[in-house]
């Protein structure tokens, strides 16, 4: 039951800077306002200078956590999962603790040895680790919630939502030369993916999927595409025509659509779900 739990999906956070900044003032006004390991005995013109050090000394750890030990440890970080989550927090807070450690005995000569690693690292895993599950289990199930919500929400309205004929609709797609296009029936269009410079176009030809590469943007397409209104951004590389769109389906991370009759399902970014709940009504 653990196993299967910790095995769940988690959905990183994505933007690093951010993380850093409110760890690091944290910390910082943590060891100012607080003062522990006896720190409140430390006398000196420079002490709330001295105290605000463990913020820095915490900026540039998590620093090489974030950005060097991601990039070398790449493989590691796909598939994140809840207990992968916990894991990284953890090692996190060690490489903190130790941090700090090594600037306290510098600056104070304080907790040498070994034995004061120990204790010190002790005390800063036994304070961190219970808010870190608390927070990583937590954080986990109101996204879980969520994101079931808004599928189940959007799975009523496909329910509801009448079949559309599209019989003498066409879209006709340019390329940034002016010169390529595509024209097919908006039924027949399933979806658009950005593909670096290019878009990439999935449509229905002879009850076949096909597919055409076309220089543009996924920007300048979902302008030209607006009075469509089947034809829905869905994520910052996917445009979807709904009407092809069979179910919704949703985990911590993301809510997929599930297209019809094809073994291929398409992010939803979660500030796109509306879009798509706006669309079905």
């Amino acid at each position: 039951m653990i196993k299967e739990y910790i095995n769940q999906p988690y959905l990183r956070i994505a933007n690093k800077w951010k993380l850093i900044i409110i760890i690091s003032l944290f910390i910082a006004l943590f060891m100012l306002l607080f003062q522990p390991f006896g720190l409140s005995y430390y006398q000196s013109n420079y002490k709330p200078i001295v105290l605000l050090g463990y913020g820095g000394v915490t900026f540039i750890i998590l620093i090489i956590n974030l950005f060097v030990i991601t990039r070398i440890f790449e493989k590691w970080f796909s598939n994140w999962t809840i207990g992968k989550q916990i894991l990284w927090l953890s090692w996190i807070i060690f490489t903190i603790g130790t941090g700090n450690y090594f600037y306290s005995s510098m600056i104070f000569l304080m907790f040498a040895g070994i034995k004061g690693f120990i204790i010190f690292q002790l005390f800063t895993v036994v304070v961190g680790i219970f808010p870190v599950v608390a927070v990583t289990l937590i954080s986990y199930n109101i996204k879980l919630a969520h994101n079931l919500k808004t599928a189940a929400e959007v799975n009523d309205l496909l329910i509801a939502k009448p079949i559309n004929r599209h019989i003498e609709k066409a879209v006709v797609l340019i390329a940034d030369n002016g010169k390529d296009k595509l024209e097919v029936e908006l039924s027949n269009l399933i979806y658009i993916e950005s593909v670096g410079n290019y878009i990439q176009v999935y449509y229905w030809q002879d009850n076949k999927i096909a597919k055409m590469l076309l220089r543009g943007t996924i920007k300048r397409i979902e302008s030209e595409t607006a009075q469509y209104s089947s034809l829905v951004k869905c994520h910052r590389a996917f445009i979807v025509n709904m009407d092809n769109v069979e179910s919704v389906k949703g985990n911590s991370q993301e809510l997929k659509l599930v297209l019809k009759n094809i073994e291929i399902e398409i992010p939803v970014s979660r500030n796109h779900s509306q879009k798509i709940i706006n669309s079905l009504s």
